[in-house]
């Protein structure tokens, strides 16, 4: 009696440790990352033998305790789905005999963030995983807005519609020195996309030729912005002028009349060459000071002092 208990317990080792195989799911082991506005897909596989059958095979993506794509009865059944993702989910049917319970989610929003829990019931098997999900956002392209003051010159740089919240940076000369410190920073946030707007300012007096960097950094996705902006001044060139001026003046006064006759001539005549048929005349327009543009490259600014 005791012999045959034995035989039964070792038989039935041996068909567990070879004859028995765990139903298992597979979901990410690390956080994912999601892109605002873009479609996002959720993995998750199972293990599909020869006994499967749809029919048996349950399916559901949940968030907490938010039902967000259920499938059942070989067919999907939202009913329960919570309004969040209300035509915004999608099952890969025609790959489930595959193994395939993935769920695609379209239209990511930073209110998708959470974890997820897949859940899966076969004839073979259930089991459930979470994995988290992150969403961020790249900034825009910096724009530059510039105001020339009577003893300096006003930088704004401005980007929206990144997350999660940057970090800027400011640097000065060759040597970059850093100058972040001399900034002032304004950052905010839409109440309803949850995105950041953020605008950095620096205020600079007694300005030579110098050029600045300014960069930003959302680290979440690795994105860096690095714009150079030149500044310009002819403040120098005006105090040297006097003296080349005033250097053989009596001496060349026949010949500056000269020109300035030839010179009244000529503007004369590209007056009148640039009137148009219409009887409008055709000036070039001139920037005003105060000017707003995207900063894609290098920006050059020329100071008037």
């Amino acid at each position: 009696m005791n012999r045959n208990i034995l035989v039964f317990c070792l038989s039935l080792l041996l068909f567990e440790a070879f004859g028995f195989t765990e139903f298992e799911i597979t979901v990410p082991n690390d956080t994912l990352l999601g892109f605002h506005g873009q479609v996002l897909t959720l993995p998750c596989t199972f293990q599909v033998d020869g006994s499967w059958d749809l029919g048996s095979t349950v399916i559901t993506w949940q968030r907490g305790l938010d039902v967000v794509h259920s499938f059942y009865y070989s067919r999907d059944q939202l009913d329960r789905q919570n309004p969040l993702y209300s035509k915004r989910t999608s099952l890969f049917n025609r790959e489930m005999a595959r193994g395939n319970a993935s769920l695609r989610l379209d239209k990511v929003t930073l209110k998708d963030t959470g974890v997820y829990t897949c859940f899966i019931s076969t004839n073979s098997g259930s089991q459930k995983k979470s994995f988290g999900v992150n969403i961020a956002a790249f900034y825009s392209e910096p724009r530059l807005k510039f105001s020339v003051l009577k003893d300096g010159v006003n930088l704004l740089v401005t980007s929206e519609g990144g997350h999660p919240s940057p970090t800027l940076q400011w640097l000065i000369e060759k040597n970059s020195d850093d100058i972040t410190n001399q900034t002032q920073t304004h950052l905010a946030q839409d109440t309803h996309t949850g995105l950041y707007s953020v605008s950095s300012w620096i205020n600079l007096t007694a300005v030579t030729n110098s050029s600045l960097t300014f960069i930003l950094y959302n680290n979440l996705l690795g994105q860096k912005i690095s714009r150079e902006i030149q500044l310009y001044s002819d403040k120098r060139e005006k105090q040297s002028e006097p003296e080349e001026r005033c250097h053989g003046c009596f001496t060349l006064i026949p010949g500056i009349l000269l020109l300035l006759l030839l010179m009244l001539i000529i503007i004369g005549l590209g007056f009148v060459s640039r009137r148009n048929p219409n009887g409008k005349n055709s000036l070039n327009k001139k920037l005003p000071m105060d000017e707003s543009q995207a900063l894609n490259g290098t920006f050059k600014i020329i100071i008037n002092q």
